[in-house]
């Protein structure tokens, strides 16, 4: 059954695996982006290719959204989604959902000037969900849609970061014949 375009018998036998053994609900996510020089770079997910650049004004080439307009499009794409999901498991028929979302940058951060912490200082969204349910319950399906959302979760810090270092390993030599 498809509830709000959500493949609820997929979800719903995901969610009963992931009942019976949790190993089934984990997942690794990968991508690799390459820089193209400047600010701009891509990134490669799964089959999408994804720019991302600066504007020009911040001596970028303006191909693609900035990294920081990037988290905010994956801020709110991903409670979009949690709120759909909300609805469709209660199976409350959603006609749209619309979120606007800014945030507040400091770019000294960025560009070590003046101590400011680096990122936004303030992230704001306006939720807009037209459905046939009483606004109490649109209220929960949003707030639903924010708790779960693994995207909100890594930037309230609850998502530890590691970075490694790595490097291309140069050829060994070529062994040299004694004469």
């Amino acid at each position: 059954m498809i509830r709000n375009g959500v493949d609820m018998e997929r979800v719903n036998a995901l969610k009963e695996a992931m009942r019976g053994e949790s190993a089934a609900g984990r997942r690794t996510l990968s991508a690799i982006t390459s820089w193209n020089g400047g600010a701009h770079s891509t990134t490669i997910v799964r089959n999408f290719a994804i720019p991302a650049d600066e504007p020009a004004a911040l001596g970028g080439t303006d191909r693609g959204a900035s990294p920081t307009e990037l988290m905010l499009t994956a801020l709110s794409a991903c409670i979009a989604i949690g709120i759909a999901y909300s609805a469709a498991e209660g199976g409350i028929e959603v006609d749209s959902i619309e979120i606007d979302i800014e945030g507040d940058l400091n770019l000294g951060g960025f560009f070590e000037v003046g101590g400011a912490r680096p990122g936004p200082e303030e992230v704001r969204l306006t939720v807009r969900v037209d459905a046939d349910a009483p606004q109490e319950l649109i209220e929960e399906l949003v707030d639903r849609g924010y708790r779960r959302s693994p995207v909100a979760a890594a930037l309230e810090g609850r998502v530890p970061v590691r970075v490694c270092i790595g490097r291309e390993e140069a050829p060994l030599p070529e062994p040299r014949s004694g004469a």
